[in-house]
């Protein structure tokens, strides 16, 4: 199938997952690549990530739909969910009650704020990538996160990902594909690339899913495709060279 667009996740699928916030980047080789790819396919990012974080790291992508779809920019055109657009009192006295007791906190757990370009909070990200042991990390966020949700906030969460988003509304990164294709207008065949259970909704519109795998074990996913992370440099590669036409070959299927 030849695909007319690569949209993709960020963190944990393009670049390392255990990494800090501010290290959190392309290989040089990656990088390349899909500067290479964007001029030819149209290329795109959905991510939780805010967009002030993401935009200097994919200068090449032709659109980004961050904060979860809540924040998108295409070119020089950038688009605020209406909901989103005047600050939200109760998302911001959640977020300073938890980061209390996030300083308070004795493994390496981190609260990252989402802001908007005009500088309000949108959303929040509590992460343990960096704990010396996820599991306690998680068992000291789990109670966070509940109370977020008993704030009538948007938890999301995986299984196996040592983060979790908190939104003040319902978001998922399947409406975020679907805005990002309608600014985009992309009328063609999408592969979609992503590594957690987060990605679920958009790996089911895509035509192509690829699951990346960085972990021992890799969740459950509904892609089609899966690869490891190490391996994502050279799926790009062999695309280029057959001109966008994807061959089952270039991935393993996903049983």
């Amino acid at each position: 199938m030849k695909i007319s667009a690569i949209f993709s996740d960020y963190d944990g699928t393009l670049s390392q997952l255990e990494a800090r916030r501010e290290a959190a980047v392309l290989s040089p080789i990656l990088r390349r690549l899909l500067t290479k790819v964007s001029k030819h396919v149209t290329l795109g990012i959905v991510t939780t990530k805010d967009l002030s974080f993401i935009r200097e790291r994919v200068p090449f992508a032709h659109g980004i739909s961050a904060s979860c779809g809540l924040e998108i920019q295409v070119g020089e055109k950038t688009l605020l969910d209406e909901r989103v657009r005047e600050p939200h009192q109760l998302l911001e006295k959640t977020y300073q009650e938890v980061l209390k007791k996030v300083l308070q906190a004795r493994d390496n757990l981190a609260i990252e704020r989402k802001e908007s370009d005009d500088e309000h909070l949108i959303g929040f990200c509590l992460d343990w990538r960096l704990a010396r042991n996820w599991d306690e990390a998680k068992r000291i966020a789990a109670p966070l996160l509940d109370y977020s949700r008993r704030q009538g906030l948007y938890v999301t969460e995986s299984e196996v990902s040592p983060f979790a988003n908190v939104f003040p509304l319902k978001i998922d990164k399947g409406e975020a594909f679907e805005k990002l294709r309608r600014e985009l207008v992309v009328q063609g065949p999408i592969m979609y690339l992503g590594d957690s259970e987060a990605d679920d909704p958009a790996f089911k519109l895509a035509d192509i899913s690829v699951g990346v795998k960085h972990r021992r074990v890799m969740p459950k996913l509904q892609c089609n495709y899966r690869i490891e992370f190490f391996e994502l440099e050279n799926l790009l590669t062999e695309l280029i060279d057959a001109n966008f036409d994807f061959k089952e070959s270039m991935a393993t299927k996903n049983v």
